[in-house]
């Protein structure tokens, strides 16, 4: 269609887009319909676009072919009936150009019209932000309304730049922490495939992974709403309640045994051995840690990090343990010290 516009159409795709305009009535009336749009919105809207009509529809007739222009022959003798006939064939042939040119002058409209449509859906949409992380990898995101989001490895959100409309709607592929900012007037909402999540403003958890069977939200501050996409069932969800919707369907509302944080969120460490605490590192962020002496896991450390960063919490351990960290390569770290006893 925008070759259309452009007055670019080969002489196949003009008879082609002629003939897609002719086959079927519903084709009209999607052009009907698009010029009840048109007279809507056309004129309602400061656009910079400006098409060249004019240029395009002088590009498109020097593709259409036309009736020749006059010109002076030499007379021949010829008789009456033979004049008649090409009369006739001359009028035929005049006439099958010019009902041409009116079936090229209908896709031309109707392609100039769909094309601006397009134009004003384009610039009038709310474009989209999509966050993804990977293996080992943990986002704190803000969004427009000052809410945020602590994304879990493997997972993907999407978000528009701006809430204008009547709710906060969100995406989510995989695991998130929401603590969102309370708006009575906006409910925030979260859709993660057939389940829905709608909060006025609280803090929960929703963990919807691709391949496993249960969407589950987990409820730390406020009330949420978790509900079926496919049957609308609902479930109220407060803080010690998790609810879980199964893949058949399936809505369950359940005791939280740890009304805090998300697990994921927190790194926490009791008087733990530097080798365990090596070992949940490289778990946690899937890294490579190596301990340069052995009597350095006979050293422990107590620490807690909530959406811990490998730095910090490298740092932290040097610091308490008087070790010197190494970092050989991209996801490759070494411990070295004198260790414990």
């Amino acid at each position: 269609m925008a070759k259309a516009l452009r007055g670019e159409l080969s002489e196949e795709e003009q008879f082609a887009f002629t003939a897609w305009l002719n086959e079927d009535d519903s084709h009209t009336q999607q052009w009907t319909e698009a010029l009840e749009v048109w007279d809507e919105v056309g004129t309602e809207q400061n656009l910079t676009f400006q098409p060249n009509a004019d240029l395009a529809w002088e590009k498109f007739c020097t593709k259409v072919e036309m009736p020749s222009e006059t010109k002076v022959i030499p007379l021949i003798p010829i008789k009456a009936e033979e004049i008649f006939d090409n009369r006739q064939e001359a009028v035929e042939k005049s006439f099958f150009q010019w009902n041409s040119l009116y079936k090229y002058a209908a896709a031309f409209v109707l392609a100039a019209g769909l094309a601006w449509l397009g134009y004003l859906q384009f610039n009038n949409s709310t474009a989209w932000t999509q966050v993804a992380t990977t293996a080992g990898q943990r986002q704190l995101i803000n969004l427009p309304d000052g809410s945020q989001v602590t994304l879990n490895e493997n997972s993907t959100l999407k978000y528009l730049s701006s809430f204008d409309g009547n709710e906060r709607n969100v995406e989510l592929n995989g695991e998130g922490f929401f603590e969102v900012e309370k708006n009575p007037s906006k409910p925030f909402v979260v859709k993660s495939g057939n389940a829905q999540t709608k909060v006025l403003g609280t803090s929960f958890n929703v963990r919807a992974v691709t391949g496993e069977s249960t969407v589950s939200v987990a409820v730390v501050t406020g009330k949420v709403a978790l509900s079926s996409l496919k049957d609308n069932q609902q479930v109220v969800l407060t803080p010690g309640y998790t609810g879980q919707l199964s893949s058949n369907g399936q809505l369950n509302k359940i005791t939280t045994l740890e009304s805090a944080a998300p697990v994921w969120r927190t790194l926490t460490f009791k008087n733990s051995s530097i080798k365990s605490v090596v070992h949940d590192l490289e778990q946690y962020f899937k890294v490579s840690i190596e301990v340069s002496n052995e009597n350095l896991h006979n050293c422990t450390f107590t620490g807690t990090f909530e959406n811990p960063d490998l730095k910090e919490v490298l740092t932290v351990l040097a610091a308490s343990s008087d070790l010197k960290i190494g970092n050989t390569k991209e996801g490759s770290y070494t411990l070295e010290g004198a260790g414990c006893q």
